[in-house]
């Protein structure tokens, strides 16, 4: 079994697709109107569009101001992908100052609803299990995979060095979403998770030996460890 991952330090990177909005094919020597008569108006109408096609893509080689197929905006005069503000066109070619603008405001108004680390709601509950305590569970795996149950997040920490931890997840089968160790003690790594955090929740626990009550930074509850066995039906050695 390889060495755990603490989840929290794995940076994800969204990736976006692009794509044309279109790929358009310019045919001036072809008039794509439905063909008339000979000798009827549509016809006229469609071989005098086509002769000026032709005079236009004329005027653009020899460097003259022929028609350039646009679609006509307000800024089309200011440099695109600048702001607004900045004295450009926006973000879209076609956006004025007034969509540049409340898309501005829409932008705010979604992160401002969004209470959870990934714009969502937070959690539930975040738990934490000392080392200590956890040494002192009869059956470790049953603890946690129960504790799985219930808890949205678990974690186990302790002044031990990580391939500390490492080792017992190891050695009784148990998997855990964040520890402490690498470089940091379990007060430190406890505090960490706060709204920038995948574990951020609406409550933290930390279960521990009585002399490790001072290790809950502010915003967590400490409980004694035979406080959670007695609930939740826990064998304690």
């Amino acid at each position: 079994m390889t060495d755990e991952i603490d989840l929290d330090d794995i940076e994800t990177e969204s990736e976006s697709e692009s794509g044309n909005d279109g790929d358009w094919l310019w045919r001036d020597d072809i008039d794509q109107s439905p063909p008339g008569p000979p000798d009827s108006p549509e016809a006229d109408t469609g071989a005098a569009r086509n002769a000026d096609r032709k005079d236009e893509s004329v005027a653009a080689e020899e460097g003259g101001s022929g028609a350039v197929p646009h679609v006509p905006h307000e800024n089309k005069d200011r440099p695109a992908g600048i702001p607004v503000e900045g004295g450009g066109s926006g973000g879209g070619a076609g956006r004025t100052a007034e969509a540049e603008s409340a898309h501005q405001e829409t932008s705010e108004d979604d992160h401002q609803q969004a209470s959870g680390p990934h714009g969502g709601d937070a959690d539930d509950m975040t738990l934490a299990l000392t080392y200590e305590a956890a040494k002192r569970l009869a059956n470790p795996a049953y603890v946690f995979a129960d504790a799985a149950e219930w808890a949205d997040w678990l974690g186990l920490v302790g002044e031990v060095p990580a391939h500390v931890i490492n080792r017992f997840q190891r050695e009784h089968t148990i998997d855990v979403d964040f520890f402490s160790g690498s470089g940091t003690g379990p007060t430190e790594r406890l505090a960490e998770i706060d709204r920038h955090s995948m574990f951020y929740a609406e409550r933290f626990v930390l279960v521990g030996v009585p002399e490790e009550s001072g290790w809950a930074p502010d915003g967590w509850e400490f409980l004694p460890l035979e406080d959670a066995a007695e609930k939740a039906d826990w064998q304690v050695e």
